[in-house]
Protein backbone atom coordinates (compact mmCIF):
# COMPACT_ATOMS: atom_id res chain seq x y z
CA UNK A 1 0.00 0.00 0.00
CA UNK A 2 2.77 2.47 0.89
CA UNK A 3 4.56 1.55 -2.28
CA UNK A 4 1.72 3.14 -4.28
CA UNK A 5 2.33 6.63 -2.82
CA UNK A 6 3.94 8.78 -5.49
CA UNK A 7 7.20 10.50 -4.74
CA UNK A 8 6.43 13.83 -3.12
CA UNK A 9 8.36 16.60 -1.49
CA UNK A 10 7.22 16.57 2.13
CA UNK A 11 9.71 19.24 3.21
CA UNK A 12 7.06 21.94 2.69
CA UNK A 13 5.10 20.52 5.62
CA UNK A 14 7.87 21.34 8.09
CA UNK A 15 7.41 25.10 8.27
CA UNK A 16 3.64 25.14 8.94
CA UNK A 17 3.98 22.33 11.47
CA UNK A 18 6.75 24.21 13.27
CA UNK A 19 4.63 27.38 13.31
CA UNK A 20 1.69 25.44 14.77
CA UNK A 21 3.93 23.92 17.44
CA UNK A 22 5.26 27.36 18.40
CA UNK A 23 1.76 28.89 18.39
CA UNK A 24 0.34 26.08 20.54
CA UNK A 25 3.25 26.24 22.97
CA UNK A 26 2.90 30.01 23.38
CA UNK A 27 -0.89 29.85 23.67
CA UNK A 28 -0.97 27.02 26.22
CA UNK A 29 1.87 28.54 28.24
CA UNK A 30 0.05 31.88 28.42
CA UNK A 31 -3.20 30.18 29.44
CA UNK A 32 -1.44 28.12 32.10
CA UNK A 33 0.34 31.16 33.54
CA UNK A 34 -2.94 33.09 33.73
CA UNK A 35 -4.67 30.19 35.48
CA UNK A 36 -1.77 29.79 37.88
CA UNK A 37 -1.80 33.50 38.75
CA UNK A 38 -5.56 33.40 39.29
CA UNK A 39 -5.31 30.36 41.56
CA UNK A 40 -2.49 31.94 43.58
CA UNK A 41 -4.53 35.13 43.98
CA UNK A 42 -7.59 33.17 45.12
CA UNK A 43 -5.55 31.16 47.63
CA UNK A 44 -4.00 34.31 49.08
CA UNK A 45 -7.42 35.98 49.30
CA UNK A 46 -8.97 32.95 51.02
CA UNK A 47 -6.14 32.85 53.55
CA UNK A 48 -6.54 36.58 54.26
CA UNK A 49 -10.31 36.17 54.59
CA UNK A 50 -10.00 33.28 57.05
CA UNK A 51 -7.48 35.25 59.11
CA UNK A 52 -9.73 38.32 59.14
CA UNK A 53 -12.79 36.21 59.96
CA UNK A 54 -11.00 34.55 62.88
CA UNK A 55 -10.22 37.97 64.35
CA UNK A 56 -13.85 39.13 64.38
CA UNK A 57 -15.05 39.65 67.95
CA UNK A 58 -18.46 41.29 67.61
CA UNK A 59 -21.55 41.60 65.42
CA UNK A 60 -20.54 45.00 64.04
CA UNK A 61 -17.21 43.67 62.81
CA UNK A 62 -18.96 40.66 61.26
CA UNK A 63 -21.50 42.91 59.54
CA UNK A 64 -18.70 45.08 58.19
CA UNK A 65 -16.76 42.03 56.99
CA UNK A 66 -19.79 40.63 55.19
CA UNK A 67 -20.50 44.00 53.54
CA UNK A 68 -16.93 44.28 52.30
CA UNK A 69 -16.95 40.70 51.00
CA UNK A 70 -20.25 41.36 49.21
CA UNK A 71 -18.77 44.34 47.39
CA UNK A 72 -15.65 42.34 46.55
CA UNK A 73 -17.84 39.55 45.14
CA UNK A 74 -19.59 42.03 42.84
CA UNK A 75 -16.24 43.37 41.65
CA UNK A 76 -14.93 39.84 41.15
CA UNK A 77 -17.98 38.95 39.07
CA UNK A 78 -17.36 41.93 36.80
CA UNK A 79 -13.68 40.97 36.50
CA UNK A 80 -14.72 37.43 35.64
CA UNK A 81 -16.98 38.72 32.86
CA UNK A 82 -14.13 40.84 31.50
CA UNK A 83 -11.70 37.91 31.68
CA UNK A 84 -14.19 35.68 29.85
CA UNK A 85 -14.50 38.25 27.07
CA UNK A 86 -10.71 38.54 26.79
CA UNK A 87 -10.46 34.74 26.67
CA UNK A 88 -13.05 34.62 23.90
CA UNK A 89 -11.12 37.20 21.87
CA UNK A 90 -7.86 35.30 22.47
CA UNK A 91 -9.49 32.09 21.23
CA UNK A 92 -10.74 33.84 18.10
CA UNK A 93 -7.25 35.22 17.44
CA UNK A 94 -5.69 31.79 18.02
CA UNK A 95 -8.00 30.07 15.54
CA UNK A 96 -7.47 32.87 13.02
CA UNK A 97 -3.71 32.31 13.30
CA UNK A 98 -4.15 28.56 12.89
CA UNK A 99 -6.29 29.15 9.81
CA UNK A 100 -3.68 31.54 8.39
CA UNK A 101 -0.88 29.03 8.95
CA UNK A 102 -2.88 26.24 7.33
CA UNK A 103 -3.86 28.48 4.42
CA UNK A 104 -0.22 29.49 3.82
CA UNK A 105 0.71 25.83 3.64
CA UNK A 106 -1.49 25.23 0.59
Amino acid sequence: MLNNIPNADFSAFGAPVQKLIELNTATFTKAFELQKATAEKQIAQAQADFKALSEIKDVEALTSFVAVKSEEAKANLEALKTDAQVSLENNKAYFAEVQAILTQGK
